[in-house]
């Protein structure tokens, strides 16, 4: 029965705010033991809306660089729904400098600790983010992905285009006829969330303006 395994599950509902992300960028650059790779994918995760597993298990055959797109693909979706995603500059950089420290591997995270090919575990940023002394109230790694599409919203990426950037599906009659898959929208959207990003891992919280204008292209 539910109750035997501890009642109803409740859905979560933290995410972190700018000063809080700020802090945490800090903290990540001071902590022993916390690797650039770990470091670089917080940030992705924050700035591509992206699911843990979807990113600690991507392939580098997955990522067209010089276009500035990661073509994920069906079969490593919660959705089962191939996405296109669209990389700002910054981004792409980040990823650059992970296939760097990947050395030649096929993959872009992969484990440093095992004799055969793979990535890096699932429970990996999960044991690397508790070792930050960040002062903090607890959060997971999946809270990353409803901080982003906070973020979004403060920045006034439209719902529709931001839930597209999660790649959810849409409900209702809308979801039926709307195939659209808004890339561009979703470009202008993820650019300005890492050139937030940048902002608050530069400590220049105060100075962020937030953008009213409301991202639709």
């Amino acid at each position: 029965e539910v109750a035997d395994a501890g009642g109803q599950e409740q859905a979560r509902k933290r995410n972190l705010n700018r000063d809080e992300i700020a802090k945490l960028f800090a903290a990540m650059k001071t902590a022993k033991g916390f690797s650039l790779e770990n470091d670089l994918c917080i940030k992705l995760l924050l700035a591509l809306a992206v699911r843990k597993n979807e990113l600690i298990g991507a392939s580098w055959k997955e990522f067209d660089l010089d276009a500035g797109v990661w073509h994920l693909p069906a079969v490593r979706t919660k959705t089962e729904a191939a996405i296109s995603i669209p990389l700002s500059n910054t981004v792409i950089d980040w990823f650059k400098e992970l296939k760097r420290l990947s050395c030649g591997s096929e993959w872009v995270l992969p484990a440093r600790k095992m004799q055969n090919n793979v990535h890096v575990s699932e429970s990996t940023l999960g044991v690397a983010i508790a070792k930050v002394q960040h002062g903090l109230e607890p959060f997971t790694i999946h809270d990353m992905r409803r901080t982003a599409k906070t973020l979004l919203a403060s920045l006034g990426v439209q719902p529709h285009i931001s839930e597209r950037c999660l790649n959810h599906k849409i409900k209702g009659v809308e979801g039926i006829y709307d195939g659209y898959d808004y890339f561009e929208e979703r470009k202008a959207g993820l650019k300005v969330l890492s050139d937030l990003l940048v902002q608050l891992e530069s400590g220049a919280i105060d100075k962020v303006i937030p953008i009213k204008r409301k991202v639709t292209l």
